[in-house]
């Protein structure tokens, strides 16, 4: 393991604890991660001290599947203390989070007991200004600690900053941001009151002297990822991974390849095992959002995964374990992208396969992913597409290999002009690098793990 980097990531985080706890009334700290940094941890970790130190605090994400990792491992981490916990009257509670310990709560009123309460930013700003007469509302904590809060807008950040008055956001700023689906009229963007920024944003643009800490550390990545993740970050923050290379192997299992579409998956395979990375590309073509050529390449990869079976071996099981495909994620930029990989993967039996939006898999982990190139098939490249955090998201959700399918024109994309892209003055954000710059970088860093899929190679 790469001492320095993770003593270094200790310091940052002693001291943003320290500074949070040193916090006057109405503060604030920031701490700002890249991918796999251990955002989720520092949050479990200060809500620890912070029952050392008796501060009451709320924790808060924007999805619900976030919110159920940090209620279990919040609830791990002290079997002995109670947990509030207030969803949704939607949402179905997992069993993995209904421990003995975790009081579920459908009254706000009733969270005013346990010294933690946990829900979505949403969920907590409804409980703290109900709409219904009769519903007791939440009372006010000693603190409020918001983790993923570069993917909270500014509105739900005003409506759940009563809360508390001592405020820590963590948070990983390359991933995706809030969006509109409104197409024209964004007369309010880079305003005080621009509904689309971000919470860290919002904050940093009405308090300019809120201290920022950087993680320099991804722990979920190794150290074959971190060429390519630095193109999703400023140069400013600099990080470096807790696992060197070599501590992980992905062993794909022999298996006779019987024509030559088989020899160019297992290249594709090969390849990622080696690397960490593969871009399978198709030949050049324009197409539509449903890509049935990419979808049965997709799901033909993780077919041939299964034929060969697939060893993995790292830091956590150094003896190697077989890699489950609960643990493989498909991730994609449209819905109409899911819906056809998901019937495929059930019609081939791979029904344990997540297949999921990139917005929908921020946060998560998993040892295996495959990105449908958001940019594949495109006539002409624009805003949605060009986004970095949704490419950033892709690339960064595995422990051992990405795997990013697209065609050969996606590049040629890139080697044009730059399409006209609105920047908003004021915004917190806007001089982070823009998407287009993004992509190319990407592009030609994954050069050398291309891997062409052509002709009878290509088809199903």
């Amino acid at each position: 393991m790469n001492s320095g980097v993770i003593e270094e990531a200790r310091a940052v985080a002693t001291a943003a604890q320290e500074e949070f706890f040193a916090l006057a009334r109405e503060q604030a700290v920031v701490v700002s991660a890249v991918a796999g940094a251990g955002k989720s941890r520092l949050v479990v970790d200060t809500v620890v001290e912070c029952r050392k130190h008796g501060v009451r605090v709320a924790v808060c994400a924007p999805t619900n599947e976030q919110v159920f990792g940090l209620v279990r491992s919040i609830a791990e981490s002290d079997p002995t203390r109670k947990v509030a916990y207030l969803p949704a009257r939607s949402i179905e509670v997992p069993a993995s989070v209904a421990l003995a310990n975790v009081e579920i709560l459908s009254d706000p009123g009733e969270a005013d007991a346990p010294d933690v309460v946990v829900g979505t930013a949403r969920k907590l700003a409804d409980a703290r200004h109900p709409r219904a007469n009769t519903v007791r509302p939440l009372g006010v904590r000693d603190a409020l600690i918001m983790d993923e809060s570069f993917q909270v807008d500014s509105t739900q950040y005003f409506a759940v900053a009563d809360l508390a008055p001592r405020h820590l956001l963590v948070g990983d700023g390359g991933q995706i941001h809030p969006f509109s689906t409104v197409a024209e009229g964004l007369q309010w963007r880079g305003l005080a009151t621009d509904p689309l920024e971000t919470a860290v944003g919002v904050l940093l643009a009405h308090h300019p002297r809120t201290r920022v800490h950087r993680f320099p550390i991804t722990r979920r990545c190794d150290a074959r990822a971190v060429p390519v993740m630095r193109h999703f970050y400023p140069a400013s923050h600099r990080f470096g991974a807790a696992v060197p290379e070599g501590v992980r192997q992905m062993k794909l299992g022999r298996a006779a390849s019987v024509c030559s579409r088989t020899v160019v998956l297992d290249g594709v395979l090969d390849t990622a095992a080696l690397r960490g990375w593969a871009l399978a590309e198709l030949p050049g073509a324009q197409t539509r959002s449903a890509d049935p050529e990419i979808a049965r390449t997709i799901v033909d990869l993780l077919v041939r995964v299964a034929e060969r079976g697939c060893t993995l071996e790292c830091e956590r099981s150094p003896g190697g374990v077989a890699l489950e495909m609960r643990r493989i994620a498909i991730a994609v930029a449209h819905t109409d992208q899911k819906l056809l990989l998901r019937a495929l993967c059930d019609a081939a039996g791979l029904f344990d396969v997540i297949v999921n939006t990139t917005n929908q898999l921020q946060g998560l982990e998993f040892d295996l992913t495959i990105g449908w190139h958001p940019l594949a098939g495109l006539a002409r490249p624009d805003e949605f597409h060009l986004e970095a955090g949704r490419l950033c998201v892709m690339c960064t959700r595995h422990r051992h290999a990405c795997i990013l399918v697209g065609r050969r024109s996606d590049r040629e994309l890139l080697e044009g002009v730059a399409p006209t892209i609105p920047v908003y003055p004021g915004v917190y954000d806007s001089d982070a690098p823009q998407g287009w710059d993004v992509h190319r970088e990407v592009a030609e860093a994954l050069k050398p793990t291309i891997v062409e899929l052509s002709g009878s190679a290509a088809a199903s």
